[in-house]
């Protein structure tokens, strides 16, 4: 078998399961989309856009070998997760989810998924991509087309994010955490700049940057918000930051779940909804409460004052009028320190 034949194959291997119909019928799409709207997630650089035009020119090369290359249906239960979650948390009842159990079981399954055979568990295999498709396919309880092949934990994880990259599946802020869960795991930043879609390390600083000041259960609150992008991220990322001075900015953010409006919103809303609440928060000043004052009088006699605030208590004792009293206060503070002590100590004896 000569080098070029090898090579075909092992660049069918490791992206077999991307249709080159599939792709031709998204830049279709996407042609379409981008003189209607302007798109609001970090595009790549020119030298990656020619890096994944050269895969995908490869790709439709491989053709043939492509619709040679056979898939085997496997049980999906036997489908581990990936190395790395690529995705925010989501669930059964997610509208897209949803709408891929209804496309699967109406048309079948278009497009294979990716796994190895697991390194550590025998007659099970590990995910490279296609986690929804394997879920959906669970639910309709039938088998799961997918592509086998023996991959490395870096060929997944490549894989892994050149399938997003080319189905533009990952919204920005998943891609961040994507990015820093693969370089907490050990990845290099090269590996994990190419996987995430990224061609400069100060891309996957700043991604890191905004991962590191919003705290992960507001994220998982938020959820993907595939219409917003770095620069909207960047500014909450700041307010998140003035947060850790602040409470009041991350704990209004919280107490949005229990508003009917957020129950209701899709999670580019509840992304625009969070921000605005967080900002308001950050303009909000607090105001302190006004200390409680009290005169201290008795039958007629003014002894002076006492103000009792959250931090302490002022007492003020007219001495002018009242100079024994004030005297008598001043000779009675040791005497009332000790006997404080003893009943402090008369609680805890018993």
């Amino acid at each position: 078998m000569n080098k070029a034949s090898n090579r075909a194959k092992r660049l069918a291997g490791m992206f077999g399961a991307v249709d080159p119909n599939e792709l031709a019928k998204q830049a279709e799409a996407e042609k379409s989309d981008k003189s209607s709207s302007r798109p609001m997630t970090t595009a790549p650089t020119k030298a990656l856009q020619a890096s994944f035009a050269s895969i995908e020119k490869e790709n439709l090369r491989l053709k043939a070998e492509l619709e040679k290359s056979k898939t085997i249906e496997l049980d999906p239960v036997t489908v581990r997760a990936s190395i790395i979650q690529d995705r925010l948390d989501w669930t059964d009842e997610d509208p897209e989810f949803q709408s891929l159990v209804i496309s699967i079981r109406e048309e079948g399954q278009r497009l294979p998924i990716l796994v190895r055979p697991h390194p550590t568990e025998s007659g099970q295999y590990q995910l490279a991509y296609g986690a929804r498709r394997n879920r959906a396919c669970m639910v309709l309880g039938q088998k799961v087309k997918a592509y086998v092949q023996e991959l490395s934990d870096e060929e997944l994880v490549i894989a892994q994010g050149l399938e997003n990259n080319e189905r533009k599946n990952l919204s920005f802020i998943e891609q961040a955490v994507y990015a820093v869960a693969l370089l907490e795991a050990g990845f290099t930043r090269k590996l994990v700049a190419k996987s995430v879609g990224v061609a400069s390390d100060t891309t996957i600083s700043k991604m890191s940057a905004i991962v590191a000041l919003v705290p992960a259960d507001i994220f998982r609150l938020i959820g993907p918000a595939p219409k917003i992008g770095r620069n909207r991220w960047e500014a909450f990322a700041s307010l998140a930051e003035r947060g850790a001075k602040k409470p009041s900015i991350l704990e209004a953010v919280r107490a949005l779940p229990e508003s009917a409006v957020w129950k209701g919103a899709d999670s580019n809303k509840r992304f625009e909804l969070a921000y605005r609440t967080a900002e308001k928060a950050d303009k909000f000043r607090t105001t302190k409460p006004r200390a409680e004052k009290s005169r201290l009088e008795n039958e007629g006699r003014s002894f002076g004052t006492m103000e009792q605030t959250s931090n302490g208590v002022k007492i003020f004792l007219d001495a002018k009028k009242e100079p024994a009293f004030a005297q008598f206060v001043a000779d009675k503070m040791t005497v009332l320190i000790e006997e404080f002590k003893k009943s402090e100590g008369k609680k805890t004896s018993k």
